[in-house]
């Protein structure tokens, strides 16, 4: 859009995820209202990039996440952003789905 930068379009966009996320767990848990209560200042967010991204981009999306509205424009709150590269997500959804078992195997028993 007109007069909107990409940083301002990201914090539009992970805003509506942090809305379908708040309205997904109140709507579907016996006590979501309260969940949500107990945890709503507390969430920790993390944000995957390209590899090869550091300081300047992290910082970037750091911003977006304060337009957003994930959390306030605080050092507090922006240490609730933590950051993994496509590839150590990419690992992480391997191991947790499986997908790497016959490696780790391999590896851990060497």
């Amino acid at each position: 859009p007109e007069h909107k930068t990409a940083v301002d379009v990201f914090g539009d966009f992970l805003s509506y995820l942090f809305r379908c996320t708040h309205s997904f767990i109140v709507d579907t848990h016996a006590n979501g209202h309260a969940l949500w209560r107990a945890v709503e200042n507390d969430i920790q967010f993390v944000l995957s990039h390209p590899n090869g991204w550091e300081g300047a981009q992290q910082t970037k999306m750091r911003r977006a996440a304060v337009l957003g509205r994930l959390i306030p424009d605080t050092d507090e709150g922006k240490s609730r952003i933590r950051f993994v590269t496509e590839g150590e997500a990419s690992l992480h959804a391997c191991v947790l789905n499986g997908l790497a078992a016959d490696v780790l195997s391999v590896c851990l028993s060497a």
